[in-house]
């Protein structure tokens, strides 16, 4: 009846926070989402070796929802005011009073490119040009992790180092980062060019990422690149991603897996992929915490500690020094029964869990709440936008995979120094080919939107234009 109860009490959290958003594209329903495969696993859990860390999960769950309406009260109030005046039966209709208007649709965010879209389409071909050299380079040097007979454990090792760990930054992130600049350039200019480049950006996100054995590669990216368009947008219909999700997502993701299979195994069935996946969001999701939850006698409460680790851990891959195992490392190998004083597979605590770790209950509920409110606050800003420059959509991005990472890894440092990372190619590459037409020798080929074929040049005249590549009318 427990099971039930608490089930319940999921549920109707999960509901509240459809209501209140109205939408399963935005960043709190990501977390939902998130959350009730991994209780499908709590509960599994539960059925199989008993324990109470299903409550637990919820009563996080339910904070979660707590920050949510902390991060904007002022719509929760007007939202119970609302609903409140619709249940009073006693009021007399005023006829003279005017009909109230329906909600107006949030208006879409612009993006400012701030460069002309030429030097911007040269910089991102030349930018996803270098990032594929080192890529490949990288591979050459340490091997395509994929094809290894321990696939998780090649991409570690192939990441060891300060050369590796630098090359490994122009990867799958960067080519993601890259792609999204080629969609905003395409949506604000019409550019061609600028939608094959955004094709081939998220193109070789996804394949970079398959070939360092990520499972959920193109789920992830698919799921980033959607919510991003949903603030964008301000609207994303569920019906126009099904198409690109069945013929391009699954059957890559599938493809991963069987890949994956055939290296260590030597053989893939069709069962053991499904297996693997629903494995791999429900219960394996959910092992790691639920490990915490019942043995956090054996290395917690660490308070604090998680936290120093992870700037240890950061400060060995800048110096070349031998890492520190970070807690979700540290987790792993106690759930294998292994050492704990190296460095390599980690499990995925989520940022609840790693509350737990460091605090106890009381500070699962405490980083539960922080976390909606973070969700909340973005959730909020992003869609009153209407107006960002391409440099801000970067940066947004960046918060937005960051959150989506910390939430289920609960690396907390870690994370943000591999999105930080991630985030500088982008914007390092794009600069040069763009201030190249700050300069007055350049000046000549100015057109900020580019929607039309002639480029306008101002002559000395006042008030007379010349279109560049047409006939003067006249």
């Amino acid at each position: 009846m427990s099971e039930i109860a608490v089930s319940i009490f999921v549920a109707a959290v999960a509901v509240l926070i459809y209501r209140r958003y109205r939408s399963v594209f935005c960043l709190p329903f990501f977390w939902v989402a998130y959350f009730l495969f991994q209780y499908l696993g709590f509960l599994q859990i539960r059925a199989m070796y008993g324990g109470i860390s299903y409550a637990y999960a919820a009563a996080a769950f339910g904070m979660f929802y707590v920050g949510l309406l902390a991060a904007d009260p002022s719509s929760f109030i007007r939202d119970r005011s609302r609903r409140k005046g619709h249940g009073d039966h006693h009021a007399a209709p005023n006829p003279q009073k005017p009909a109230s208007k329906p909600d107006l649709q949030p208006k879409s965010t612009r993006i400012k490119l701030l460069f002309p879209v030429l030097p911007l389409n040269v910089g991102l071909f030349v930018s996803l040009l270098g990032a594929t050299f080192v890529t490949l380079i990288f591979f050459g040097q340490n091997g395509i992790p994929i094809f290894s007979s321990f696939p998780a454990m090649a991409w570690v090792q192939a990441t060891s180092g300060i050369v590796n760990r630098t090359m490994s930054v122009f990867g799958p992130g960067c080519y993601a980062s890259l792609g999204l600049v080629a969609w905003a350039v395409h949506r604000e200019s019409g550019s061609r060019a600028a939608k094959a480049l955004m094709y081939l950006g998220f193109g070789l996100a996804i394949t970079s990422d398959a070939l360092l054995a990520t499972k959920a590669a193109a789920i992830l990216i698919f799921i980033w690149f959607n919510i991003l368009l949903f603030y964008l947008n301000k609207k994303r219909e569920f019906r126009k991603i099904l198409l690109p999700l069945l013929i391009v997502v699954v059957p890559i993701s599938f493809a991963i897996v069987a890949v994956r299979l055939m290296s260590t195994q030597g053989f893939w069935q069709a069962e053991s992929l499904y297996r693997t996946y629903y494995d791999r969001v429900t219960i394996e999701q959910a092992q790691p915490t639920d490990f915490i939850f019942k043995y956090m006698d054996r290395f917690g409460p660490m308070r604090g500690g998680a936290l120093h680790r992870e700037v240890e851990r950061i400060e060995d891959q800048l110096t070349g020094r031998p890492k520190t195992p970070i807690p979700s490392e540290f987790v792993f190998d106690l759930m294998a029964d292994q050492s704990t004083n190296t460095s390599g597979l980690s499990a995925a605590l989520t940022f609840y869990g790693t509350g737990y770790l460091e605090w106890g209950l009381l500070g699962m509920l405490f980083y539960s709440f922080l976390q909606g409110l973070g969700f909340g606050w973005v959730h909020r800003y992003l869609l009153q936008q209407e107006t960002m420059n391409i440099i801000m959509l970067i940066f947004w991005a960046a918060i937005l995979n960051y959150l989506m990472s910390v939430s289920g890894s609960g690396t907390v440092l870690v994370s943000l120094e591999s999105v930080f990372l991630n985030t500088i190619p982008p914007l390092v590459s794009l600069l040069p080919f763009c201030a190249f037409f700050l300069l007055p020798v350049a000046r000549k080929y100015a057109n900020p939107v580019g929607r039309g074929r002639g480029r306008i040049l101002r002559t000395p005249k006042a008030g007379s234009t010349l279109c560049l590549g047409k006939k003067p009318s006249g």
